[in-house]
């Protein structure tokens, strides 16, 4: 019996006076009935916990991957500028950098400890205009190269310990090179090539094969997890990777006591034409790229906590509804004794107020690990990242800990208000009498929405402008989500109705030749519609994402390689070892390694070809256009590429001139003859060249959206040869040989320099691709996470199904159904519910992927490219997901002895 402290007329329970809901909810037995209610379902607990933790896990686990990646960059870049007081770099009246005898001078200075020569890498000023090509590539004893990640590999002079500015390496097995011949390495790449002191390696500079040994390998503390580092005698180092007598960049050490502005305001005054840098100026110029990648890290994350707690929200609420649903006669016998309809709703809401913040605790405990497996990846990848600096941030407790329990309190405040709202008559009334199927009304409002969606989303994809006004894919893409956000919410408006059709068509298919026990799965399918259907659209939110990500990353891959396919003509392109990137996408380490200038030499001389053309890069500001590198050609592109002119004749490279694309000539207004300034990118904008509009191309991610040429280059550059990044060499072929014939003649002559690759177009665009195909690994498996907690959702709907079916299946036992055909009736209740969701799911989802790319066809994205294999798999699989989380309910309801059953 439950105890009453207050009983009015009536005998109607009262809460006791002068206490809260909750204190009264504390102090009266309705604690004890809830508590044994969450210990009586530990399965059905568990599985919605888990639920909530997986989203909690996601939230709590981005933002402290994030502040862990903040701080880790941050050491990185605290022990790249500690002990630097200034550093000193070129500017327009320098380009070439800093004279070897300025350096002398500053050295000289008495209030000046140390001045270093230094290259680009991490740990170091970057950014910068490079007067001597530093990339290298590392070979190994084994002939292979080292693996690097995009961090590259670089060289540095080693000097000695007094004389060194900044954190010195710190040596673990050796000697410091004291030869041209020797070398030390850093530790992580000695270890990943297995490298030992005395091993014999070669050095690949742009020029010329170095051959050293390994005298050292040692410590630093800018060292991250794709880095080589190579450490030169300061002289070799000066002598290699240097040119004309000026070094790229210098770092300076003050002697104690010196404040560091009276050296820099002397260099300032003494050598107008250099750029001193302090050493949050260094920093700045260090952090721009890494920047990047941490917000992309940090949306994609969040993006996917969000859907993960989306999809968990879809299941708890279900549990939440199932769980009112069985307990029907306990919630009717309570209000039959008095029990409020306040303390009984209040009841639910405590039940979920305990799973929700269990679940919550157990997903940022779990983020721990998300981020060790994160931070392994990008290790193993070859990331910028060697350690993550792990620490936790009351963000990371706080935000997922309030989220993963107010969304689990959300989602269960209507059955609570149904619970609460149950008359004491329905003590003996099945728990599946009731409709769960929406009023006319409201299906009518939810058809209305969904053509509203649709036409948002159609509307988007095909309008470009409305009374001759452009808009802008920015909003478009917004007018798309709308859509897609629309027809989200008609779906779970009419989501009861949309199953009991899909049980009556697509559950007559898949049932017709199972006689007797595929029409009892039909009819249990959509026996609780408004059950069944959460879990189906938990699923095809999950599919949905997937179709529409695979839709989008599809066209993505098709913009790319199909351009190479359609466009390129050129039988081979010569290329470097680490690939090439599409233009306005840049790598984290820029633009990358140069081809040794002799590669265009050798193309020439070599048997069967006709015409060469190189694709480079520079840093140059063309049109005013704030981009640190822009693309230059040399070479009349036409013979290698189908560019599509719309206007103009683009010339052989040697003449001053520009090609644009034709989205940029319509954002711009430039038309072929018109003039555009061009600058080195850090020039003066007064002292730019005017360069003639030569063509007007369609739009190609080889080219980007704007393109100079050669001959424009060399005439704002300083030292062209060593500023700007040859990236690859086209070739065709005069036709006197075969082109087997032809890749062997390239290869033999290309082979003594060793960083050089022959590829086929083919082979070239998967090269092109690679940043694309690894951005969608990533992708899918986040979105996996979205099917795998679908897939719990629909467990626990067939767990629940079982329980709250206890007496039917005993029946269905006691008149003759055998184990086998219980469980494959839940089967097939459970594949039901999976084809609907992976239906409604890739319907929906593919309809927004095509939108969204038909909306970014402006910027070059091709035409749409549904992959139907991949969703096709995806159908395979979320249908496969469906039956295997039947398997235990199935078993469960196999093993129900029939008079036990009956009993009940």
């Amino acid at each position: 019996m439950v105890q009453r402290e207050d009983r009015g007329r009536g005998g109607r329970h009262r809460p006791p006076r002068g206490r809260g809901t909750l204190a009264s909810f504390l102090a009266s037995p309705m604690r004890v009935v809830t508590w044994r209610s969450v210990l009586a379902s530990r399965a059905r607990m568990l599985l919605t916990v888990l639920s909530v933790a997986l989203g909690t896990a996601f939230i709590s686990g981005s933002l402290m991957l994030t502040h862990s990646l903040e701080r880790s960059f941050d050491s990185i870049i605290d022990a790249g500028v500690e002990g630097v007081d200034l550093g000193v770099v070129g500017s327009q009246s320098s380009p070439q950098g800093v004279p070897f005898e300025v350096i002398e001078e500053i050295e000289s200075w008495p209030n000046v400890r140390a001045a270093n020569v230094i290259g680009d890498g991490p740990g170091l000023p970057s950014g910068t205009r490079m007067a001597g090509e530093s990339g290298i590539i590392v070979i190994g004893p084994d002939g292979t190269p080292l693996q690097v990640g995009s961090s590259g590999a670089h060289p540095a002079a080693a000097y000695p310990p007094d004389r060194f500015v900044g954190s010195p390496p710190l040596l673990r097995q050796g000697e410091m090179p004291e030869t041209p011949d020797e070398v030390m390495i850093n530790t992580s790449a000695a270890t990943r090539a297995g490298l030992a002191v005395g091993d014999r390696i070669q050095v690949i500079t742009p020029y010329e094969r170095v051959p050293v040994s390994v005298s050292g390998i040692y410590d630093t503390a800018g060292d991250t997890a794709g880095w080589v580092g190579v450490m030169f005698t300061p002289e070799r180092y000066l002598e290699l990777f240097t040119a004309n007598e000026h070094a790229s960049q210098i770092v300076i050490a003050t002697m104690p006591g010196t404040d560091p502005m009276e050296v820099r305001n002397r260099i300032g005054r003494t050598w107008p034409g250099l750029t001193p840098l302090l050493p949050e100026q260094i920093a700045e110029r260090m952090s721009g790229s890494f920047a990047q990648q941490l917000e992309f890290v940090r949306y994609i994350l969040v993006i996917f906590g969000v859907i993960a707690l989306l999809v968990g929200a879809f299941n708890i609420a279900n549990t939440f509804a199932m769980v009112v649903g069985q307990r029907t006669r306990e919630f009717a016998l309570l209000r039959s004794i008095g029990v409020s309809t306040l303390q009984i709703a209040f009841s639910v809401i405590m039940e979920a107020a305990v799973v929700g913040l269990l679940g919550s605790v157990l997903g940022i405990a779990a983020a721990g690990a998300l981020l060790a497996v994160l931070a392994a990846w990008f290790n193993y990848t070859g990331g910028d990242l060697s350690s993550i600096d792990f620490a936790w941030t009351p963000e990371a407790v706080v935000v997922p800990l309030l989220f993963g329990v107010l969304v689990t309190i959300a989602s269960a405040m209507a059955p609570a208000r149904r619970a609460g709202m149950l008359p004491p008559v329905q003590a003996f009334d099945l728990s599946d009498a009731r409709s769960d199927r929406p009023p006319r009304l409201r299906l009518f409002i939810a058809g209305a929405v969904a053509a509203f969606g649709a036409v948002f989303i159609a509307g988007a994809a095909i309008i470009y402008g409305i009374n001759d006004v452009a808009l802008s894919v920015n909003l478009r893409l917004v007018a798309v989500g709308i859509g897609v956000g629309a027809m989200f919410l008609s779906l779970v408006v009419s989501g009861p109705t949309l199953v009991s059709l899909a049980g009556r068509t697509l559950g007559f298919v898949l049932t017709a030749p199972m006689g007797a026990v595929g029409r009892l799965a039909r009819r249990n399918a959509v026996r609780n519609p408004r059950r069944s259907a959460s879990s189906a659209l938990a699923l095809a939110l999950g599919v949905g994402l997937v179709a529409c990500v695979g839709t989008i990353g599809a066209t993505t891959r098709a913009s790319v390689f199909g351009m190479v396919e359609s466009t390129i003509t050129a039988p081979f392109v010569l290329d470097g070892l680490g690939g090439s990137s599409v233009q306005g996408q840049p790598g984290m380490g820029g633009p990358g390694m140069s081809l040794p200038v002799e590669t265009v030499q050798r193309a020439e001389w070599t048997t069967g070809v006709d015409e060469v053309g190189t694709l480079m890069a520079a840093p140059l500001k063309a049109n005013n256009w704030d981009n640190p590198q822009t693309t230059v050609v040399d070479g009349d592109f036409t013979d290698f590429m189908s560019l599509g002119l719309h206007e103009g004749t683009p010339s052989d490279g040697s003449v001053p001139g520009a090609l644009i694309s034709a989205t940029y000539a319509s954002e711009t207004g430039l038309q072929v003859g018109d003039t555009i300034p061009l600058t080195s990118y850090e020039g003066d904008p007064a002292a730019a060249v005017h360069i003639p509009v030569e063509a007007i191309y369609t739009e190609t991610a080889i080219l980007g959206h704007l393109t100079v040429t050669w001959g424009a280059a060399q005439q704002v550059l300083e030292n062209p040869e060593s500023t700007v990044t040859r990236q690859s060499v086209f070739v065709s072929s005069d036709g006197s040989v075969p082109p087997d014939q032809l890749r062997q003649n390239l290869t033999s002559v290309m082979d003594p320099l060793l960083v050089v690759q022959v590829k086929s177009k083919n082979e070239y665009g998967s090269s092109l691709g690679t940043q694309i195909n690894q951005l969608l690994t990533i992708v899918y498996a986040l979105l996996a996470l979205a099917v795998i907690i679908a897939g719990l959702g629909i467990i626990n709907t067939l767990l629940l199904s079982v329980a709250e079916r206890t007496r039917e299946l005993g029946t269905l036992r006691a008149t003759g159904l055998q184990r086998g055909q219980i469980r494959r009736m839940i089967e097939v209740e459970s594949l039901i519910l999976s084809v609907h969701g992976a239906v409604v799911g890739i319907a929906l989802g593919t309809f927004a992927g095509w939108a969204a790319v038909e909306v970014l066809g402006s910027k070059g994205m091709a035409s749409p490219e549904i992959p139907w294999p991949q969703i096709g798999l995806m159908v395979l699989g979320a249908v496969g997901v469906g039956v295997v989380a039947s398997i235990i309910p199935a078993v469960r309801a196999g093993r129900i002895p029939p008079l036990e059953a009956i009993e009940r």
